[in-house]
């Protein structure tokens, strides 16, 4: 069986992210295809890598540069692309038709030399051909969830509808807490502030709201938290050009629509990993 070595730097078990959710679904479904083993990026070794036979590298910002070169010169991997690792900002729209000036690209040998940079929507597929165009990019057009979760999203799907805003209360500055609030102060809403560590929990405070109020405060690589509210039938009031989810034509569906076509694309994104690793 294919020893493959997956790199992250945190896990869903540690932190309740987009990219740890979507990360947390990818590694239950490889675990049962191949010999799998996760190492956190910080904690990694040249022994990790010397004995796996395939690389998956999600989040990569504690890897040292020298364990970056060790895995490009001498393994066979892909990139798992959560939030553009290639520009110093994290944020290309920052710049001019979101192309950043050379001195602000980063990790580009590391981006071209991968098998493939696996991204999660038509925005973000094209960006990164515009800053790196020698990087293999393939996109999934989707975040990936269990069928446990479409299950459930589905249920909350026709749930009553009782309250009519929501915001999402974090303290990661890049999704814009103090922005939604002061939209709301301005619009005289009182929103219902979703903050509950437990996922379900959260989906189901969600699903009782009519609307969603997001303004992230980078380009979104998709925004799993707006699809989730589309998915149990909310409206999303969001900036688009900010959201990859926006970017993909599935974006205009809700309610079971939607999960259907997501579960297709997660079934398409599943096979296509099988494929880029061989297994």
């Amino acid at each position: 069986m294919k020893k493959v070595l997956f790199i992250a730097d945190f896990y869903r078990k540690e932190l309740l992210g987009g990219a740890e959710s979507n990360d947390a679904n990818l590694i239950k479904y490889l675990s049962t295809r191949c010999d799998l083993v996760c190492r956190k990026s910080r904690n990694l070794t040249k022994k990790d890598i010397n004995i796996a036979d395939f690389v998956v590298v999600s989040n990569f910002i504690d890897i040292s540069d020298e364990l970056k070169d060790n895995i490009k010169d001498s393994k066979q991997y892909i990139i798992y692309e959560h939030d553009h690792k290639y520009v110093k900002t994290r944020d290309p729209s920052v710049f001019v038709n979101s192309v950043a000036p050379k001195d602000m690209i980063i990790n580009e040998d590391f981006y071209t030399k991968a098998k493939s940079v696996v991204v999660l929507s038509k925005i973000c597929k094209e960006i990164l051909e515009k800053n790196i165009p020698a990087a293999a990019v393939h996109n999934i057009g989707c975040s990936l969830w269990s069928k446990d979760t479409f299950d459930y999203l589905e249920e909350l799907s026709t749930k009553e509808k009782t309250e009519d805003l929501c915001i999402m209360k974090s303290s990661n500055p890049w999704k814009n807490y103090g922005k939604a609030l002061e939209y709301c102060a301005h619009n005289n809403i009182s929103p219902v502030e979703l903050e509950s560590p437990n996922y379900r929990k959260f989906l189901e405070q969600m699903s009782s709201c009519r609307r969603f109020l997001f303004i992230p405060g980078l380009l979104e690589t998709f925004s799993r938290v707006s699809a989730e509210a589309k998915m149990m039938g909310l409206s999303l009031l969001t900036t688009p050009k900010k959201l990859g989810f926006c970017s993909e034509e599935i974006h205009k569906l809700s309610g079971v629509e939607l999960i259907n076509e997501l579960k297709k694309r997660n079934e398409q994104a599943l096979v296509k990993f099988e494929e880029l690793l061989e297994l």
